[in-house]
């Protein structure tokens, strides 16, 4: 496992490499991002059992990046969204590599691309977090993010939910039967997105992590900071401690037991 692991993290590296060369091309900023920052900092490279990559752009750099990669030829790289996958239920992006494999367990067989990928997460500016208006934005964002969940991964959830748990999401999930999918996608893609400008938010949100960390003061991402990763060097989170803390506790900095060592753990990969 632990040769495979480091083939599947030489494999990341080259894709994280294509992104960075398209947004050095094209003057896009792009953050490293949860686990991939904390890999960064505490270990100058992956955690050691992570089999994952995440980044995240502005929103106006997403779209461009998202722009870029759908025009011409990337081979052997591609970008996959609900442009191109019918069943596609995630408000974020992925860059995968044609000619490999990694299925994951959440999606199972369901995607037409199946590649090993690195996420690409959108970065949305909020004015005023504290404002009515903003909560219930809020819950619209994260109910329409869970009735297409439920939608895309039934079997996920029957097989972790109580029958009643099941046949009550399948009530609440209505309008994952009554609407397009894609419809709600992109209804909840501009909910997310929002009309605050980079320049008068005063916080970033990222609506796809759970917790205090899906809305954060705009400081701590501005300006980037430059880390290593891999040898590499590549941006992080102005505040990249403060982020940390925020997203994993004060104690990030300590090794997790072996238990809580969490990674995909893909049903099927192919390097």
């Amino acid at each position: 496992m632990d040769g495979e692991l480091e083939k599947l993290h030489g494999v990341l590296l080259e894709i994280l490499d294509y992104v960075y060369a398209v947004c050095e091309e094209n003057n896009l900023l792009c953050f490293l991002a949860y686990g991939t920052a904390l890999g960064a900092y505490r270990h100058r490279g992956f955690i050691p059992w992570d089999d994952d990559l995440d980044v995240a752009m502005p929103r106006d750099d997403y779209r461009k990046f998202l722009q870029i990669m759908k025009q011409g030829d990337h081979s052997p790289y591609e970008i996959q969204d609900e442009d191109n996958e019918d069943f596609y239920f995630l408000t974020f992006a992925k860059v995968r590599k044609k000619g490999t494999v990694f299925i994951e367990r959440i999606t199972g067989d369901v995607y037409t691309h199946k590649g090993i990928f690195i996420d690409v997460f959108p970065l949305d500016f909020v004015r005023d977090a504290e404002s009515r208006a903003f909560w219930f934005r809020r819950k619209c964002i994260a109910y329409l993010k869970h009735v297409l969940k439920f939608r895309a991964c039934q079997e996920l959830y029957r097989s972790k939910e109580s029958e009643k748990e099941y046949r009550w999401d399948r009530v609440i999930s209505f309008p994952a039967w009554a609407f397009p999918q894609k419809w709600l996608l992109a209804l909840l893609n501009r909910l997310k997105a929002g009309r605050i400008s980079r320049e008068e938010a005063n916080y970033i949100a990222e609506y796809d992590t759970g917790g205090p960390m899906q809305v954060v003061l705009r400081d701590i991402y501005f300006p980037p900071e430059k880390i290593e990763f891999e040898g590499r060097t590549c941006y992080a989170p102005h505040k990249i401690a403060k982020y940390l803390e925020i997203i994993y506790g004060p104690g990030y900095m300590q090794l997790p037991p072996e238990e809580y060592r969490k990674s995909y753990k893909p049903l099927k990969i192919k390097l």
